[in-house]
């Protein structure tokens, strides 16, 4: 049965995906990943692009470049690369994030030989865009491969037919993570299943579920996100779900010492809840305890989602407490994913790749 009539909204298909997580995270785990070709081992610097759930992925293997090797990586938006000229790139490795290889995307693929390597993280294969029907798309990341390019190969592929992504999104960060991992001196082990998996089935707190399902209003004109480094620099889409799943506006994330200054004045004058993301540190939980406090003594709500984790981890914990809670929002909501508002009207931009 199709969709349209089975499943109207898309929620069968996004309970089947969300279902599928911890056995597709367990599938990237349980197969240690190919080592990487020599110019891949080599690379010193990087320039990391992405869009979409695809910026956060981005954005974290820049962290995880920076913070536990001796490697260094920027983070560079796509529009970067209609302008820049080449010697900004010259002796750098170009990594781009792209789970479908968007057109967008190829905007950075294609400035590819100004650059000393090229890396696509994507769930796609020449294989598998020629067998979806997809010729050109299967002929770029050919051409890819014949430069001496790679491609590190992640879950899902072909996940579409919903606006939201759920698999995509989480096995992102984890070949970010098993990237990483595999550079000599990198100050993580390779991630494993006894690490991971457990975080997969953290849920949102009671309070915040039955405030957000009971008062959606309170919600959908706003709320803020406040964390700590650095997952504030990689939480791009936690903020993200809210407004690709149930079309509220993003909402703005700010680290907590950042969030006094200016963030909470604004909220006072106009408030709006706010959704805490706690990780396992000590000085997070003071900073937590100080924030709680301080938005209560405002009058203003206050939710905490705990994922007792390092920060290198805590992603995966944060992610599933999210994808179950938007989905419980949607559900309650009857939001229809399938034929989301704006559907077929984004072309002028998301189609936009210009030749170089």
């Amino acid at each position: 049965m199709s969709t349209s009539t089975a499943d109207p909204l898309g929620h069968d298909l996004l309970g089947q995906r969300l279902a599928s997580i911890p056995s597709v995270l367990a599938g990237m785990l349980d197969a240690p990943p190919p080592p990487l070709r020599p110019a891949s081992l080599a690379s010193r610097r990087f320039i990391v692009t992405g869009t979409g759930s695809s910026e956060a992925h981005a954005r974290y293997l820049a962290m995880l470049l920076n913070l536990y090797t001796d490697r260094s990586a920027a983070y560079l938006p796509l529009s970067g690369f209609t302008v820049a000229e080449p010697e900004a790139f010259a002796d750098k490795t170009l990594v781009v994030f792209s789970q479908g290889v968007s057109p967008n995307a190829r905007i950075a693929l294609n400035r590819r030989g100004d650059f000393a390597h090229c890396i696509l993280f994507t769930a796609t294969t020449p294989a598998a865009a020629l067998a979806a029907g997809k010729a050109d798309r299967a002929e770029l990341l050919q051409a890819i491969l014949n430069d001496g390019g790679e491609l590190i190969e992640f879950p899902l592929a072909e996940e579409y037919t919903t606006l939201i992504r759920f698999v995509g999104p989480l096995a992102g960060y984890l070949a970010a993570l098993q990237f990483a991992a595999r550079f000599a001196g990198c100050r993580f082990p390779q991630p494993t299943a006894a690490t991971i998996l457990p975080l997969l089935e953290i849920k949102p707190p009671d309070d915040l579920r039955a405030a957000m399902i009971g008062l959606p209003s309170a919600f959908s004109q706003g709320f803020n996100l406040v964390t700590a480094a650095p997952i504030s620099d990689f939480a791009q889409n936690l903020a993200c779900k809210f407004m690709e799943g149930v079309f509220w506006p993003c909402p703005p994330i700010s680290d907590f010492l950042q969030f006094a200054h200016g963030p909470f004045q604004q909220m006072n004058a106009h408030p709006k809840p706010v959704i805490i993301l706690q990780g396992g540190s000590a000085m997070e939980a003071e900073m937590v305890d100080r924030s709680v406090r301080m938005l209560r003594d405002a009058g203003l709500g206050a939710f905490v989602i705990c994922v007792d984790a390092p920060a290198l981890y805590s992603i995966f914990g944060f992610e599933a407490a999210l994808n179950a809670l938007v989905f419980d929002v949607m559900k309650h909501l009857r939001v229809d994913q399938v034929n989301w508002p704006g559907k077929g009207r984004d072309d002028l931009l998301y189609g936009f790749c210009p030749d170089t």
